[in-house]
């Protein structure tokens, strides 16, 4: 069990709910834009049911990146496993 799954069996979180999100969020410029005008609009529309930990962590990891300076759209170029990296998570 890696750091980030032992961290996700404290927490009330769905790892394979949220690795989901986050492909989509790397792949589908569609759902980026829809997030980027309405977070929550856009998790309900593509059938995004997250709980209080699970939304708490996608709003982290949101900041982190507009934090970083990193841009969806051209981190979706980097593929998911290098913006991680880049954010160190």
């Amino acid at each position: 069990m890696d750091h980030h799954d032992a961290i996700a069996e404290q927490l009330e979180i769905r790892v394979e709910v949220l690795r989901r999100l986050a492909e989509q969020a790397m792949t589908d410029a569609e759902f980026r834009a829809a997030a980027r005008d309405d977070l929550l609009d856009a998790l309900e529309a593509n059938g995004y049911r997250l709980n209080e930990d699970e939304m708490t962590l996608v709003l982290a990891f949101r900041q982190s990146l507009a934090e970083a300076g990193i841009d969806l759209d051209l981190a979706a170029d980097l593929g998911i496993e290098r913006a991680r990296q880049m954010l160190g998570i």
